[in-house]
């Protein structure tokens, strides 16, 4: 007879750990606590850190930014950062480990809860430079994980890359993450930066999961609910970085140290009219660094400079002042504060924005391609320009942000011309980084090492940063919110592929991701502009990136749907308290329907709808289904879960646990849904984090009991890792026909804090016979108005009653009786 080469030999226990040998291998089996369980095999001795990949494949798919930067990975950075040791007592081939049992056979492992198999794990084979195993489960489970897996939100049946692929659109990875987990109750967290492959097409044979790493570690994650086990995984890997609050406000992105403007008549292809009432084209000069290094179709020569036109637009271009040769006699030259012409420069996009109405929280003036942010003979000229404009901004309420294409440090110990300098840009007052692929196109440890130090440079000043990252791994989300990447605007599937994408890395740990509304590139129709942005303001954070698209994005301010744009993102910034709120906590902010009712599970993905917290459900139109020319279009379905739900628009009353169809939508409004007993707190709309007032406004909307508590914060440093935030609980308890809501005492202290704040609570649906407020037992005069008294960006009209009393103290409670 053939001897079982998985037989296991030598088993026994040491220092707390599990260890025995099969097929020449060695294996280690060690707690981290009851629920984190790590599995070690290795032909050779214990490792000391992940592996890391060699020489990894770097597709740069047309794109010659691509990891232009460099190459050759280093372990700096941890993938895992949990310490501790649960002790394992093996018995009889077994062990416990809290609710579960662990038994070892030849050639597999079985975890049980109770009497029931959680999971068989075939224990792995090592086959040179790869591992494999499987891990079969119940035959009804459903996968989801595998990081920014684009535009897949569930991975039941799907062979998914565990692997930097560089491409952002549907059915590519970026950012992935080597964890997955089921709804049968466990998760899988590779210890291992290198490449892998998950195969969830087989139920009855289970996962098939195979890294390039010729030895195994990974940790499994047993818990029973979806937010036990994305819990697990951030124990091992750290919690997701908090974001300072300026985060949760829309962004611009642009360069304003490349570009020359020439003008043009109106007619011209790509013409953009500006505060003078003349025409311009933008264009570029050529640079290396812009891989501009060629001719393209109407390049032209201004003062012995030839300059290729930008990416706005293609066609027929008449120059108003031309010379002899039919050339331009002058291009005026961006700049940050205004150096040739005020209207070219990032001072006047500040401008713009408040002029117009629309809310502006943070900017990046610079792209890092051949355009630096300044335009003087030395660093530090070019950073004193950059402080001015950093002042400005400030003083308008704008932080500013830099993007880095390739370096964050200096080359020489004395900073030159062109060079970068994070630790004195910080002093200068930059407040924001943004990656690129030239910099970490490779990914894996290129991608957490670099979010690493920029996260060590701002916390040397005791400041959050808001890193801007793509190309990421497991751990990334402990410094970096996520980019989705450079998609092309003014497509249908570009929207309806983000929806699930978002909703595919929050399952994969990975919560803080944003885009750009309406794309980098392309873009330019109103419509579809306009319906991007309308889902991206319930999420916390968006960009518009101006200069890449065939025409400027600046959120629609030149187009017809100006007002749709702006009241959506008026209504944002309302929003900053409950986004930011639910930013503090496990589970997703943006999470898939089936999180409120576990049987969504049975009405498929729904990967183009999403709950934003427990409160709302949002169905974005991302496609053009009955489009008409005004706009309007029509929503095939929604599923509504289990429960009663509000329309957001008008106040109706709406029974779950049903498929709405033929949902209509004018431009104006998308599908949005309300849980009825929701409680969201709310600000008053404002220009940007500066202006935000401390007034407190509550939306209720009458139903089951219910709780939410709102955290606060300075909103920039590290002081709340040592206690410097303050929560206030807000419930709502109903019995028969009176509700009793109350805003309990705030609790904890920061600075800037407002000890007394004025109260607004706006009640959904038929008013309330008879309103009362008390503090503990001493009443509270009400001042109540029919309908929502703040003013309503989005115009709704929806019925309710609004409740106002006068400024009080946040550490006394406040309690409502509504009586219908």
């Amino acid at each position: 007879m053939v001897e079982n080469p998985n037989q296991l030999q030598h088993l026994h226990t040491a220092n707390g750990s599990v260890l025995f040998d099969y097929h020449g291998w060695h294996a280690r089996l060690m707690a981290v606590n009851d629920h984190l369980l790590r599995l070690t095999v290795t032909a050779g001795a214990w490792p000391q850190h992940p592996s890391i990949p060699q020489a990894p494949a770097v597709a740069k798919h047309a794109d010659e930014t691509v990891a232009t930067g460099g190459s050759g990975q280093q372990y700096q950075t941890p993938i895992v950062t949990a310490s501790g040791q649960l002790p394992l007592n093996l018995h009889d081939h077994q062990f416990s480990l809290g609710a579960y049992t662990v038994s070892l056979q030849a050639g597999q492992m079985v975890i049980k809860r109770g009497d029931t198999v959680l999971l068989t794990q075939t224990l792995p084979q090592l086959a040179g430079q790869a591992w494999t195993t499987r891990i079969k489960t119940a035959l009804n489970a459903h996968y989801f994980g595998g990081g920014v897996q684009n535009g897949q939100v569930e991975q039941t049946g799907r062979l998914i890359a565990i692997k930097n692929e560089n491409r952002w659109t549907r059915g590519s990875v970026s950012s992935p993450v080597p964890f997955y987990w089921t709804t049968s109750g466990y998760g899988f967290l590779a210890n291992s930066f290198t490449p892998g492959e998950y195969d969830f097409g087989d139920p009855l044979h289970g996962a098939y999961l195979t890294h390039e790493d010729s030895l195994y570690d990974a940790y499994l994650i047993l818990g029973q609910t979806p937010v036990s086990l994305i819990d697990g995984y951030y124990e091992l890997t750290g919690q997701p970085v908090r974001l300072p609050a300026f985060a949760f406000y829309p962004a611009h992105f642009n360069a304003y140290n490349r570009n020359y403007w020439v003008a043009v008549t109106a007619d011209s292809a790509g013409a953009r009219q500006f505060a003078d009432g003349h025409w311009y084209k933008a264009y570029s000069p050529l640079n290396k660094a812009t891989f501009n290094l060629g001719f393209r179709p109407g390049t032209i020569t201004v003062n012995n400079q030839p300059l290729v036109p930008n990416v706005y637009g293609n066609g027929q271009v008449t120059f108003t002042d031309p010379d002899k040769n039919g050339m331009p006699k002058t291009a005026i030259h961006e700049s940050l504060n205004g150096e040739h012409d005020g209207q070219f420069s990032g001072r006047a996009v500040i401008d713009r924005y408040a002029e117009a109405g629309f809310p502006l929280g943070w900017m990046i003036p610079n792209d890092g391609y051949g355009s630096g942010y300044g335009q003087t003979d030395s660093f530090a000229g070019d950073l004193a320009n950059l402080k001015a404009f950093i002042q400005y901004a400030n003083a308008h309420g704008i932080q500013v942000g830099l993007w880095t294409q390739a370096q964050l440090s200096p080359q020489t110990a004395t900073p030159q011309k062109n060079d970068r300098d994070l630790q004195q840009e910080v002093e200068a007052g930059s407040r924001a980084v943004k990656t690129d692929v030239a910099w970490i196109g490779e990914g894996y440890t290129f991608g957490v090492n670099a979010t690493a130090k920029i996260q060590a440079a701002f916390a040397a000043h005791q400041l959050r940063p808001l890193t801007v990252t793509l190309d990421g791994w497991a751990g990334t989300q402990r410094a970096a919110l996520v980019w989705t990447g450079d998609q092309t605007g003014g497509t249908w599937r570009n929207l309806e592929t983000h929806v699930a994408s978002y909703l595919a890395a929050g399952l994969a740990g990975q919560p803080h991701i944003a885009s750009d509304v309406d794309g980098i590139y392309g873009g330019g129709d109103p419509i579809i502009q306009t319906r991007d942005l309308q889902w991206k303001a319930f999420t916390p954070s968006f960009f518009a990136m101006d200069g890449w698209g065939t025409q400027p994005k600046l959120m629609g301010m030149e187009m017809a749907t100006a007002a749709i744009n702006r009241a959506f993102l008026q209504y944002h910034t309302m929003l900053v308290p409950y986004l930011y709120s639910l930013a503090t906590q496990t589970a997703p902010i943006m999470r898939p329907t089936f999180w409120a009712d576990p049987d969504a599970l049975a009405a498929g993905e729904l990967a183009d709808q999403f709950m934003v917290g427990a409160s709302l459900l949002v169905a974005p139109i991302v496609r053009p289904d009955r489009l008409q020319p005004d706009g309007q279009a029509t929503r095939a379905s929604v599923y509504l879960p289990h429960g009663d739900w509000f329309d957001f628009w008008t106040g109706a009353k709406i029974a779950g646990d049903q498929t709405l169809s033929d949902v209509p939508a004018p431009l104006a409004q998308l599908p949005v849904y309300v849980k009825a007993g929701s409680i969201i707190p709310l600000a008053l709309p404002h220009q940007n984090p500066a202006a935000r007032s401390a007034a407190r406004l509550i939306d209720y909307w009458p139903g089951p009991a219910r709780a939410f508590t709102l955290v606060e914060d300075d909103g920039t440093t590290l002081a709340y890792q040592t206690g410097a935030q303050a929560t206030t609980l807000i419930t709502a308890e109903r019995s028969r026909g009176t509700v009793s809501l109350t805003i309990h005492a705030t609790e904890g202290q920061f600075a800037g804090q407002a000890e007394t704040v004025p109260v607004q609570l706006f009640v959904a649906g038929p008013a309330p016979t008879q309103v009362t407020a008390r503090s503990g037992e001493v009443p509270i005069a009400v001042h109540m108005q029919p309908g929502r008294r703040v003013v309503d960006p989005l115009n709704r009209s929806e019925t309710g009653v609004t409740i106002s009393v006068p400024a009080r103290s946040i550490r006394e409670p406040l309690t409502f009786t509504l009586t219908w």
